[in-house]
Order: structure tokens, then C-alpha cells, then sequence
């Protein structure tokens, strides 16, 4: 009887061991609004179809206008990119296409370059959506791309938890920083959010941008932080 009972115990603590650690699951739609440093509103939406994704990200104020979307396939929690275009002005002005371990890049205006890599190849938000879901994972020999240049993650160094109210109730996001070449790029996910991105900082040419998660709909459920 006391076997019996033992045995059901280590059970039922696995289970909860296992639901507990039940790794977060990427939303099929996500409709994201932040707000960058400067004050100007940043659209995302993600997307998955087909078992293919969708990442628009999108940067609108008078005269300033920026667009950045990622396409590929989605198994499971893994995304694999099949091409990035970052358009400004309403002009194309880099990209890249990825082909196995082949990666076509460049500038619009300047011949397409080519690279030989041995791993995946994310842009940045592409990345930020993998790290969230993966809980700051990177698979080995790693690439990130603005469509310009290919830099190689060798580290990503987890730099501690900040509190944020999400819908009211206080919770801790976990903080993520790499470098690309001599830039660094950080990112902040929310665990009760299933890791989506709530804070994306990077800098471009020469100037320093952070996304804060100001409001969204998340398959539907709407959220707000403060």
C-alpha cells in the first residue's frame, strides 16, 4: 500500500515538474503595438499559416516611414527564415534570402553578396521571437542579419529579470543581451506571455532604438502594460 502510494506521489510530482517546465508555444496571431525612445508608435504582427510565418514590423510618422518583414516556415517552436526585406521611404534598401546554407544579402543599390554558413540565420526581430519562445537559447553557430552584414552569436548573456504590469498584475520579464559585431542588441521577454518580445533595443546607423510593448492582441486576448 505504502509502495502504491509512493509510486503515485513521484508521479503526480513529475506531472506537475512537467507542466511547470512545459515549454511556451508560439501564438498563431499577434497584433503588437510599442513605442520606441523617441516616442514614435512601432506595429508587429506575427503570423503563422500553412506552417509558415509572417513578421511585419512597421514604423510610421509624417515623413518618417520604415518596414522590416520576415518570412518563413514554423515547426514547432522553430523558426527558420526564408527571406528578410527592410524597406524605407516606401524603397527597398536591404535584404536577404536565405537557401539552406546559402545566404544571398546586400544593400539595394550595391551588388548581392553571397555566404556560406553551417547554421540558422535570423533578423533581428525574426531572432527575437525565437530567443522568447526558446527561453534565450540559441541553437549552435547562430547568424544574425540586417540585410546588410552577417554576424555570427557566439554568447548570449541572460542580465537579470525587470518587473512590468501586464494587464494590471505585476510580473517579471527576463532580460537578454548579444552583440552584433561591435553593437549590442538586447531583448526582454515575458514568460506569462509566452516569451514574446516586450523590449527590443538596437542601434542603426549610428543611432540607438528601443521598442517598449505598450499594447496588443494576442490570438485574440487583448493586453496592455505599464
Amino acid at each position: 500500500m505504502l509502495k502504491a502510494w509512493f509510486n503515485a506521489f513521484c508521479f503526480s510530482l513529475l506531472m506537475l515538474v512537467a507542466i511547470a517546465t512545459k515549454a511556451a508555444t508560439l501564438p498563431q496571431q499577434a497584433k503588437l503595438h510599442y513605442v520606441d525612445n523617441h516616442g514614435i508608435p512601432v506595429n508587429m504582427d506575427f503570423s503563422q499559416q500553412n506552417n509558415h510565418y509572417r513578421i511585419d514590423v512597421s514604423l510610421n510618422f509624417i515623413f518618417y516611414h520604415l518596414n522590416f518583414v520576415s518570412t518563413g516556415t514554423v515547426s514547432g517552436n522553430t523558426l527558420t527564415p526564408l527571406s528578410y526585406v527592410d524597406t524605407r521611404q516606401g524603397k527597398p534598401y536591404a535584404y536577404a534570402v536565405f537557401n539552406q546554407q546559402t545566404v544571398q544579402f546586400g544593400k539595394n543599390n550595391a551588388d548581392a553578396q553571397h555566404v556560406q554558413v553551417d547554421g540558422p540565420v535570423y533578423d533581428m526581430f525574426a531572432l527575437g521571437w525565437q530567443l522568447g519562445v526558446n527561453e534565450g537559447q540559441l541553437a549552435k553557430n547562430t547568424y544574425l542579419t540586417n540585410g546588410k552584414k552577417i554576424y555570427p552569436l557566439k554568447d548570449i548573456s541572460f542580465i537579470g529579470q525587470q518587473p512590468l504590469s501586464i494587464n494590471n498584475q505585476l510580473t517579471n520579464i527576463s532580460l537578454y543581451r548579444l552583440n552584433r559585431g561591435d553593437d549590442v542588441v538586447e531583448y526582454a521577454f515575458a514568460p506569462s506571455l509566452n516569451g514574446i518580445p516586450v523590449r527590443i533595443s538596437y542601434m542603426d546607423n549610428g543611432k540607438i532604438y528601443t521598442l517598449h510593448l505598450k499594447s496588443g492582441l494576442i490570438d485574440g486576448k487583448a493586453i496592455k502594460t505599464l
